[in-house]
């Protein structure tokens, strides 16, 4: 049993405010209140409102997850790091890239929050996105499976300084192993079982994710499309919570 098993659904549940639209983006913040604490906010939203729904967050204290998704030379990207601490994001991504890249990110990191004197924030390289399959990747040239990718790059990652990885709930338990259980493992693709798939491709159900060595779950429409949004993030967070007391015994 590790620091993260348990920790208790309210806080491993992030949910993803994919719209181009300011007012609801507020909209759903405000109908979850009470029931969830970490908000993942994409290239969309963050383009649309120029950043302002990062303040609306933070005047909630809630926990952001910037999920820009960094990829570039590594001077690029250590300075796109140094910029986004500003606003004091909780974690946030960048592609898993070559080794001097992410160790670029990672050290600015640690020197740019020790400057500041505020919590460095998490980073976590994408491994392979989970709407891909292995015909997709062999369509682009990657040699192998998509399991066996995602273990060399989360490897790499953790060589060069990360904190963890996005990857799928079925490549966790896997990267636990040749990684460490300290290792963050931060999962989307995670569909109730009466949830629709969507354009997902690996996915899992969230009892079964943490099962699996998911760390946090990203869910997006199966909480966002709900008819009721907090019922539908309550009724994850009680499915894990269920779990974790059942491992507690």
């Amino acid at each position: 049993m590790n620091n993260y098993d348990l920790i208790q659904g309210k806080n491993r549940t992030i949910v993803a405010i994919d719209t181009d639209e300011y007012d609801k983006a507020v909209k759903l913040i405000d109908s979850l209140e009470g029931g969830v604490e970490i908000f993942k906010v994409g290239l969309e939203l963050y383009l649309t409102t120029r950043g302002k729904i990062l303040d609306y967050l933070k005047k909630l204290n809630k926990r952001v997850f910037l999920d820009l998704k960094f990829h570039d030379i590594p001077n690029t990207m250590k300075n796109a790091v140094r910029s986004v601490m500003k606003d004091e994001v909780w974690m946030m991504t960048i592609h898993v890239t070559d080794f001097q890249s992410m160790k670029a990110c990672a050290d600015m990191a640690r020197e740019e929050a020790q400057r500041l004197n505020i919590d460095k924030p998490i980073i976590v390289g994408v491994t392979v996105l989970t709407s891909m399959s292995n015909e997709d990747l062999e369509s682009i040239g990657c040699v192998g499976d998509t399991k066996s990718l995602v273990l060399k790059r989360a490897k790499l990652a953790k060589e060069a300084g990360l904190d963890g990885v996005v990857c799928s709930a079925h490549e966790a338990s896997e990267i636990k192993k040749v990684c460490g259980d300290d290792f963050i493992t931060v999962c989307p693709g995670i569909r109730p079982k009466t949830a629709e798939v969507g354009d997902q491709k690996r996915v899992m159900t969230p009892a079964m994710a943490i099962e699996n060595g998911a760390n946090y779950l990203v869910v997006g429409r199966p909480i966002t499309k709900a008819e009721n949004p907090r019922q539908a993030a309550d009724n994850i967070n009680a499915e894990i919570d269920a779990y974790i007391n059942e491992i507690k015994k």
